[in-house]
């Protein structure tokens, strides 16, 4: 204090030490995670917490003291610099690369959190402080770091910011929600680079969390107008993947580009950073972050909104909703493979609106329109549970739009097929509208539907009339196995002879169309009195059987025997009745005579015995479609028949074979047959039956969900099933 400096020389050290700063921060941190370990690793669990530690430096708190002595004064005088040199830091500690990483915001690594836990440490660092400092910095960053290539100061600064404010008492970020407020103000009109806006909008976020009510009035609209700029921002960014179809600006479509992805391992390995780089202007294209921004939302919109928003100031959410779906309709009208990251986004967006009944308004009509395009089912199999959700709000909360379903079924129906208009364009209306029905109830809770039962029968039944059509008769089938998933057994007794009589005509159909090919005149074969009428409109067998429709009929109605198996018999006790007919019980011997009326004749072989050897005769005909040395394993509780589309009959042959073993004695003795699962066969008593019975709901509560995990699948379209 005695020397006499030269103030120029004075200023010249002191921005020659705040050009290093960084670099001093970087030793200094260094230092603090070793203080950090040292005390981790020496200290007992049973010490004092009074007690230091010491390294070869000396003791760690008198270490620490120096630390803070150091940066306190530099804090309190160079604030903007001090944390630009901690967001430099921040940079310099992110986690090395992790094998998921499916977080907009990436998750701040143990070594980052220590410099929150330094800069909460510095006494002058209030805050209050905290907030106005880190609001400098976003507005003009101290040039010392700038020349280091490969960092944007600003989000790294919001990076730290953001786990700064995860980590403060609720008290410290109440009390200082006026500066709080100045900053994401501030932020909204700087024009950060999208992951900095993101960074925004997750502080906001979290500011909520924490404290959903502001006492003052103004506040809380103040708290909503900042609200409203963060998201309709985020959105914008959201819809930068869009383009105009024409002059009109109210229709957009999807770009033709790629899409970064988020999604856990799929995540692009160089996204953070490409999110950490400073681009130039002219390359700095935000649809990179458009799938971001789509999923930032999805996570944190709705609940915010329900937050921000008091009950009886819902209304004010709608045209902010709106604007948003404006971006999100066009990318789930797109089923491209180049637009799923997008696709996936926006639907969990959707679905976790479509929660709170007072956003219906905003989505109700772009989310029916959605559900009516003959598109609809091809999408990604993940993304069929959220689909689920939504339409299943849409309807619950709605009773019209369920009874126009059913309405506009019954109307494609009564409409007769014309020779003047496509036949078969007709008829695929009818299967796509009778399959929205199946995904609706699909998507209910159990017997919710119970009351349009009737309604839904008779457009079943209807569906069946028409002879020769394999593509609505399949979706029939789907129909009756989401029933037997969604409807109580008492609920579907009216219904059994005609889900028996369809199964019975189908493999009769498959036996009609085996026995054909051996060139066996169609008499000597099974009766199949009816079938003509039903199936070949009497003009006697089409070859046209072996297409890829009739495939999918018989597909659709042994899956359906499948289910029937699968389900335990005290939930489907009328197949019960008829499962002899289509399997052979254990007491079986087809080999009997029996006397009647005078003749000898056969006793009955169920269909799967006959099928059976049929197709062991085409099989061997067709090496090279023979799959008769194929299995397919046997689960209790588990559907065997997991294909979602076959090219021959000779695939089912697996199957078939599978089921002509597994419920006879031989097989039963080896693997117990499929309802020696079931609570009602125990013959445990007391406690031993209780614990059975535990278990034997844990165990088919297990079983339905795979069940319905493979149900839902059939309803996806295209090759998106994995």
């Amino acid at each position: 204090l005695q020397v006499s400096v030269d103030q120029k020389h004075l200023a010249e050290a002191r921005s020659g030490i705040l050009s290093i700063l960084h670099t001093i921060m970087s030793s200094v941190t260094l230092l603090w995670s070793v203080l950090h370990q040292a005390d981790i690793s020496d200290k007992p669990a049973a010490a004092s917490a009074a007690a230091t530690s010491n390294i070869n430096l000396g003791s760690t708190k008198k270490l620490r003291q120096q630390i803070l002595e150091l940066l306190g004064p530099i804090s309190m005088n160079h604030g903007a610099h001090f944390m630009a040199a901690i967001a430099y830091v921040w940079n310099e500690r992110k986690q090395v690369k992790t094998p998921i990483r499916n977080k907009v915001i990436p998750v701040a690594s143990e070594e980052q959190l220590l410099l929150v836990e330094l800069v909460r440490s510095v006494s002058a660092m209030h805050t209050e402080t905290v907030m106005q400092t880190v609001k400098e910095v976003l507005k003009q960053p101290p040039a010392t770091a700038k020349d280091k290539k490969h960092i944007s100061l600003e989000v790294c600064m919001l990076q730290f910011f953001y786990a700064y404010v995860q980590r403060i008492p609720v008290s410290s970020l109440v009390d200082s929600w006026p500066s709080l407020l100045v900053l994401l103000k501030d932020s909204m009109q700087l024009g950060l680079p999208a992951p900095g806006q993101f960074l925004i909008l997750g502080v906001l976020n979290e500011f909520i969390l924490k404290n959903p009510n502001l006492e003052s009035k103004k506040d809380q609209r103040e708290l909503q107008d900042v609200t409203h700029k963060v998201v309709e921002a985020i959105g914008t960014i959201a819809g930068s993947s869009l383009e105009p179809t024409t002059w009109l600006r109210r229709n957009l479509e999807v770009k033709a580009s790629p899409q970064i992805v988020v999604d856990g391992t799929n995540l692009e390995a160089d996204v953070e950073d490409l999110m950490l780089t400073v681009m130039e202007a002219s390359s700095f294209t935000p649809s990179v972050y458009s799938v971001h921004a789509l999923t930032l939302l999805a996570e944190v919109l709705a609940h915010l909104l329900d937050m921000v928003f008091y009950s009886d100031e819902k209304e004010k959410v709608i045209p902010l909703l709106v604007n948003i779906m404006h971006y999100v309709v066009p990318y789930l009208r797109n089923h491209s493979a180049h637009n799923a990251p997008s696709y996936r986004a926006c639907i969990q967006l959707l679905s976790s609106l479509s929660g709170y009944q007072y956003t219906r308004r905003a989505w109700k009509k772009e989310a029916f329109d959605l559900f009516m395009d003959h598109t609809f089912f091809q999408m990604d199999a993940s993304c069929v549970s959220h689909w689920r959700a939504i339409i299943d709000h849409l309807m619950t909360h709605d009773k019209t739009t369920f009874r126009d379903l059913i309405t506009r079924v019954a109307v494609a129906q009564s409409s007769s097929l014309s020779l003047f208009t496509n036949r078969d364009a007709e008829l695929e209306q009818r299967a796509m509208l009778l399959k929205r029905l199946a995904f609706t109830i699909y998507s209910s809770e159990v017997d919710q539907y119970q009351k349009y039962l009737p309604d839904i029968q008779e457009r079943l039944v209807e569906s069946l009339r028409l002879p020769q059509v394999p593509i609505l008769h399949a979706q029939v089938f789907l129909f009756f196995r989401v029933l037997l998933l969604r409807m109580s057994p008492q609920h579907l007794t009216s219904l059994w002879p005609t889900m028996i009589t369809e199964l019975v005509q189908v493999f009769l159909l498959m036996e009609q169309e085996l026995t054909a090919d051996e060139d066996i005149s169609r008499t000597s074969g099974p009766s199949v009195a009816g079938l003509e009428t039903t199936y070949s409109g009497g003009n006697g067998f089409s070859t046209s059987y072996n297409s890829q429709r009739w495939l999918n009929l018989y597909l659709s109605a042994c899956k359906f025997l499948d289910l029937a198996l699968a389900l335990p018999p005290e939930s489907l006790p009328q197949f019960q009745m008829y499962r002899w007919a289509f399997i052979p019980e254990a007491s079986d011997d087809s080999g009997l005579e029996v006397r009647r009326q005078g003749t000898h004749q056969r006793e009955f072989k169920p269909y799967v015995v006959r099928l059976v050897k049929l197709l062991r005769k085409r099989a061997k005909k067709n090496p090279e479609e023979d799959c008769s040395t194929k299995t397919i394993p046997w689960e209790p509780g588990h559907l065997m028949l997991t294909l979602y589309v076959i090219r021959s009959m000779e695939q089912l042959l697996p199957f078939f074979n599978l089921l002509s073993q597994v419920f006879n004695s031989k097989a039963s003795c080896r693997t117990g047959p499929v309802y020696s699962h079931n609570p009602a066969d125990s013959s445990f008593t007391g406690s031993k039956e209780g614990h059975k019975l535990e278990s034997q709901k844990v165990f088919w509560s297990r079983a339905r969900q795979n069940i319905e995990e493979m149900v839902e699948k059939d309803f996806l379209e295209g090759l998106i099933k994995t």
